[in-house]
């Protein structure tokens, strides 16, 4: 199912609902551009200022598209920028000459020009972008020919891309098909794990934790809006206990950063340490509301690994499943099996006596398959707003996880088929971009209100995707 709707959502032309510009609204925005890159040069005199904004031909400048593609290769262009300081950032996305981006970097002006040159040349959008650095003691911008590197390609036939838009070699239509093709290799090309600071990856995981509470409206989940089915907590509760955790994602990634054992299941016991601490903060902070238990274990084990794996530099999704993988080696026969004998069972040890379900512990263990082969793929080719996207994806996570806290609530297994029929019918609907689907979603948390149900399973991975997708460059 989630195939079929991420594929019908997909933007095939980014150029769609644009309106065309002329020469004047052009040269117009390259002065008020020049004038913008000139204050900012004197206003952070000892800093290096970027201009980001895309080289897209034709009188088409700016669309609901090209804003998409710009976010996502901009994003992708602060990941490459990684343990650079950048002290600011400005956003104008909706100009009709098209999305730009200045950012002051306190960095080598020279260090950073490569990293612009890197993106320019081998991200699959970066070729669609033009980034100009340079600083207040420079009289002019830092080119390629400056480092003696290779002026840019064309985009259709890898030649210098100036002599061709000379020459006018090709045309108009051409393109654009280029262009769109650009980003649909964009959208299903594989994410890699950028190193960043760790106040960097700490502040992803804070979002993650925070975006994922701000999506609505989700069945029986809390929202700003609803409560859903948990009367004990609120959004403001989630708030105070997402604040409550920054120590310990802190403490997470140094535990990764600074690991030099052997056997990585030992940098997991000391995280193990560091989150059973952490559950007492937010219990402290929420009154005793378990609010992120399951998210102080799932996403304290991705902010560990990724820290680990970033002295490698960058890396793979797969690669970051590897460390998880080594991280929880044993954990399920550890934790699970040894439950036999036991008489006071936790809900998770029931569910494994009753039904075999590994929960957690078994996606864990497993390097979080649902978010890695899932979801992530999933949001990256999704359309819409944030909300819509996010929305979508928890129902996609739902229909492919067993839901151990439904099950709970449920008091059934039986409960998962209910669910994929109405999370079948939803995406029937056409998903949150439709009316009819989000209609439908509101009854759904009505329903689930009534039986008291909640997919926390599932939100607690639209957490990890969340935080993968920020980590990735494409939220």
């Amino acid at each position: 199912m989630y195939i079929k709707i991420s594929e019908r959502r997909q933007i095939m032309n980014i150029f769609q609902d644009g309106q065309p510009i002329d020469l004047e609204t052009v040269l117009a925005n390259k002065d008020w551009r020049t004038a913008f890159q000139t204050q900012l040069e004197k206003q952070y005199p000892d800093d290096v200022v970027v201009s980001v904004k895309l080289n897209i031909p034709g009188p088409i400048k700016n669309s609901p598209g090209l804003q998409q593609l710009f976010q996502q290769g901009f994003n992708r262009l602060r990941m490459m920028l990684g343990r650079l300081h950048v002290k600011d950032i400005k956003f104008f996305v909706a100009r009709p000459s098209g999305p730009e981006t200045f950012l002051i970097v306190s960095e080598d002006i020279t260090t950073v020009k490569r990293v612009a040159v890197l993106f320019e040349s081998d991200m699959l959008t970066g070729r669609l972008f033009d980034v100009d650095v340079m600083a207040y003691h420079n009289e002019k911008q830092l080119s390629r020919q400056a480092l003696g590197l290779p002026a840019r390609q064309c985009l259709i036939c890898d030649k210098d891309a100036k002599v061709c838009m000379k020459l006018g070699a090709h045309t108009l239509t051409e393109g654009y098909q280029v262009i769109n093709q650009l980003y649909k290799k964009m959208a299903t090309t594989p994410l890699r794990i950028w190193p960043q600071t760790q106040a960097a990856v700490v502040q992803y995981a804070l979002s993650a934790l925070l975006y994922e509470v701000s999506v609505n409206p989700k069945p029986g989940l809390v929202d700003p809006v609803s409560n859903g089915a948990h009367d004990d907590m609120t959004v403001f509760t989630f708030i105070d206990s997402s604040l409550a955790l920054t120590n310990y994602f802190n403490q997470a990634y140094r535990i990764g950063l600074d690991y030099s054992g052997g056997e990585l299941t030992s940098m997991f016991q000391m995280l193990r340490k560091a989150g059973i601490a952490a559950e007492k903060q937010m219990f402290a902070a929420t009154h005793g509301i378990n609010t992120h238990k399951g998210a102080i274990f799932s996403l304290g084990i991705l902010v560990t690994a990724i820290a680990y794996i970033s002295r490698q530099g960058v890396a793979s999704l797969q690669q970051l499943q590897q460390v998880v993988q080594g991280m929880l080696q044993g954990i399920v026969t550890q934790d699970l099996n040894h439950s036999f004998g036991k008489r006071v069972l936790t809900a998770g040890e029931k569910q494994y006596q009753a039904y075999q379900l590994t929960g957690v512990r078994g996606e864990a263990a497993a390097g979080f398959p649902t978010v890695m082969a899932i979801a992530l793929p999933f949001l990256q080719q999704a359309s819409g707003t944030t909300n819509q996207k996010l929305l979508d994806t928890l129902m996609v996570i739902a229909d492919n996880i067993n839901d151990t806290n439904l099950i709970k609530r449920a008091g059934t297994i039986a409960i998962i088929p209910e669910l994929k029929q109405w999370i079948s019918h939803y995406f029937e609907l056409g998903g949150s971009v439709t009316s009819e689907g989000l209609s439908y979603l509101y009854t759904l948390d009505e329903h689930f209100m009534t039986r008291n149900l909640s997919i926390g399973g599932a939100a607690d991975n639209l957490i990890l995707t969340t935080f993968l997708a920020k980590m990735g460059g494409i939220l």
